[in-house]
């Protein structure tokens, strides 16, 4: 199940992220990781310093030319440590399902 969350990014632009759920009965350090990864999706920052990038200059003026919305990819580096990192999250999720 997935949250939608609307914000102004430090550019001015109005966007809606895409962010999960915490899930009902799953690890603390599961739920510490995702809680963390919805705080960026909505422009905060998280407590290991990670911050959402957006799109550069010429990608903002391309999807600018265009009539419709658009999906962009944007980027997310937390510190190797942190529970909201891709690697932490990958571990962590594999041994909650294997312990199931």
């Amino acid at each position: 199940m997935s949250d939608l969350f609307a914000c102004t990014t430090t550019t001015g632009e109005k966007v809606v992220s895409v962010v999960p759920t915490i899930p009902d009965g799953a690890p603390d350090v599961i739920r510490e990781g995702i809680a963390r990864r919805r705080l960026v999706a909505t422009g905060q920052r998280c407590p290991c310093g990670a911050r959402l990038v957006g799109p550069n200059r010429a990608q903002r003026r391309r999807a600018a030319k265009l009539k419709t919305g658009t999906v962009r990819d944007v980027f997310v580096w937390h510190e190797h440590d942190c529970p909201a990192s891709t690697e932490a999250l990958i571990e962590a999720v594999r041994e909650w399902r294997d312990s199931a």
